[in-house]
């Protein structure tokens, strides 16, 4: 895995864990619309790059939902793998 995953995991579990914490505080309301916006642009991610990761082999429920989690980052790798045949 990626450091660029690994980081955009710890920010999840940062912005999951102030939600839960600080509940209806403004720190918590905000993680909350940041939690928000992150699977808002991802599902669109998820859309676009459908065709990508359909032709990328293997799983593709598996390609989509690093896709959700980890946006660009999976299209990346998945593209390299591809470039290394």
């Amino acid at each position: 895995m990626s450091s660029g995953k690994i980081v955009l995991l710890v920010i999840y579990t940062v912005l999951a864990v102030l939600v839960m914490t600080q509940g209806d505080t403004s720190v918590g309301v905000w993680a909350l619309r940041l939690i928000v916006l992150l699977v808002i642009v991802h599902t669109v991610e998820v859309l676009v790059f459908f065709k990508t990761c359909r032709e990328a082999g293997g799983s593709l429920p598996a390609h989509l939902l690093n896709v959700l989690l980890f946006g660009v980052l999976h299209i990346k790798d998945i593209k390299a793998a591809a470039a290394n045949g």
